[in-house]
C-alpha cells in the first residue's frame, strides 16, 4: 500500500513540474507605461511626449495556439511565439521579456531607446 501512495505522489510531482508557463501569456496585453530616453540633441521634449503617447496605443494579443498579434497605430504584425527563460520570441527573433507579470519591448531608433511596459489583467496565473 505504501508503495502506491509513494507512486501517486512521485506521478502528481511529474505532472505538476511538466505545466507549461505559456498561459500566462495567453490574453490581450495593454501599455502600462512607456519610457522614452532620447538624445536631447536631437529630439525636443515635445517629439518625446509625442512618440510616448503613440505608443500607448500599442496592444498585444496572444491565442492559446501561440499566435501572437501586435497592434500599433493602425499596423499589424502577427507571428508564432514562445517563451524561453524570460524572453518572448516571435518568429523566432526576441520580442521582449517578461518578468513579474509585465511583458518589457525595447526599440532602439536614430533619436534614443524606447521601453514599453505592457500588462495582462486577464493573464492566466500558473
Amino acid at each position: 500500500m505504501k508503495n502506491y501512495v509513494t507512486i501517486g505522489v512521485v506521478i502528481a510531482l511529474l505532472l505538476s513540474s511538466c505545466h507549461r508557463k505559456t498561459e500566462t501569456l495567453i490574453g490581450r496585453w495593454t501599455v502600462e507605461r512607456v519610457n522614452v530616453e532620447f538624445d536631447e540633441s536631437k529630439a525636443t521634449p515635445e517629439m518625446v511626449r509625442q512618440f510616448g503617447e503613440m505608443e500607448k496605443g500599442n496592444v498585444i494579443e496572444i491565442s492559446r495556439d501561440s499566435l501572437l498579434t501586435f497592434i500599433s497605430d493602425g499596423d499589424t504584425m502577427r507571428g508564432r511565439c514562445s517563451l524561453k527563460g524570460e524572453s518572448l520570441y516571435c518568429d523566432g527573433i526576441v520580442f521582449g521579456t517578461i518578468r513579474d507579470g509585465v511583458l518589457m519591448t525595447e526599440t532602439s531608433t536614430p533619436l534614443g531607446k524606447v521601453e514599453v511596459f505592457y500588462v495582462n489583467p486577464q493573464g492566466i496565473e500558473p
